[in-house]
């Protein structure tokens, strides 16, 4: 009697992980495609600009912040799939994991490209912070 006990507890939690992962992960995964689809919006416009304004800058920033801020929710997202049997069982919880390692790819290419990224070849913008009208080229 105690085994059946024992096996429903951790079938409930399992299914809470489960939906508690699918939920990160589907939150995670829509928050990182909206983070690139407004970095592709946005960044053309501000390469192609001859004056930055420091609202731009700060909108790139917030951006940048997303991206890194995406990587622990995904990993979370990641860690409740995987201890609500992602491996084992289909289900919410491999859904939640794979919405989960497709955040992480799509975070860490967004940190990449954030990262590596130059304002008018003078370095990664978390470097390069000038409101001012730029010089003569």
């Amino acid at each position: 009697m105690g085994e059946i006990e024992a096996e429903e507890t951790t079938t409930r939690a399992g299914r809470g992980l489960a939906i508690a992962s699918l939920a990160i992960g589907a939150a995670g995964f829509t928050l990182a495609v909206a983070t690139w689809a407004a970095w592709l919006i946005v960044r053309p416009g501000i390469v192609s600009a001859w004056m930055l304004s420091w609202v731009t800058q700060a909108f790139i920033l917030v951006l940048g912040a997303l991206w890194f801020a995406l990587l622990p929710i995904s990993v979370l997202a990641l860690v409740f799939g995987i201890c609500a049997g992602a491996r084992t069982r289909p289900g919410s919880a491999r859904i939640g994991a794979t919405l989960a390692v497709i955040t992480a790819l799509l975070a860490l290419s967004g940190a990449a490209v954030f990262a590596t990224t130059s304002w008018h070849r003078i370095g990664p913008p978390i470097a390069y912070f000038d409101p001012g009208t730029p010089g003569p080229r």
